[in-house]
């Protein structure tokens, strides 16, 4: 690992650290939703399990953990992208941190979606008609799928990263 930090500042080594684990705590959120929440959004009733979870999230919601963690996520990034970083000088790392960028990136705008699209209309406006929701529910079952491989796929990049040399 000496080599490793040798190789690279030690700024740039903290950048990939802080970026691996914020977007490994992400992507285990999203896991803990996909087996948590979609579960229980989709066995009985769809427009009570709705009201349920709003009645559950009155006073704080998920977004309170992901906008800061993916924030951290998308500054990580930045930081390990930009000209001077140790990690944009090798061709492999540089195809290596760009494909793990985009599957973020890609991640992000599908939370996006879903919050402003599906969260915010069901849960905090309540503004959707009980007919639509099961349907919401299940597409953002679905997309969350998507929440919680893109993650996967940039953290199994960036801990190539990672490897110790001899």
């Amino acid at each position: 690992m000496s080599e490793v930090i040798n190789t690279k500042s030690k700024r740039d080594f903290f950048w990939l650290m802080l970026t691996f684990i914020s977007l490994t705590a992400l992507g285990s959120v999203e896991l803990f939703e996909q087996i948590t929440y979609v579960i229980n959004w989709l066995v009985g009733d769809p427009v009570v399990n709705a009201e349920s979870f709003r009645k559950f999230h009155h006073a704080v919601d998920a977004g309170v953990f992901h906008f800061p963690t993916s924030t951290i996520v998308l500054i990580g990034f930045i930081m390990l992208i930009i000209k001077t970083s140790g990690f944009m000088k090798n061709l492999a790392e540089k195809k290596t941190i760009w494909l793990a960028f985009v599957a973020f990136l890609i991640t992000y705008a599908i939370s996006v979606y879903i919050i402003m699209e599906i969260n915010v209309p069901i849960f905090n406006e309540n503004s959707v008609s009980a007919e639509l929701i099961p349907g919401k529910l299940k597409l953002w079952g679905i997309l969350n799928i998507f929440r919680v491989l893109l993650p996967a796929y940039a953290i199994y990049n960036l801990s190539k990263l990672l490897s110790l040399k001899d």
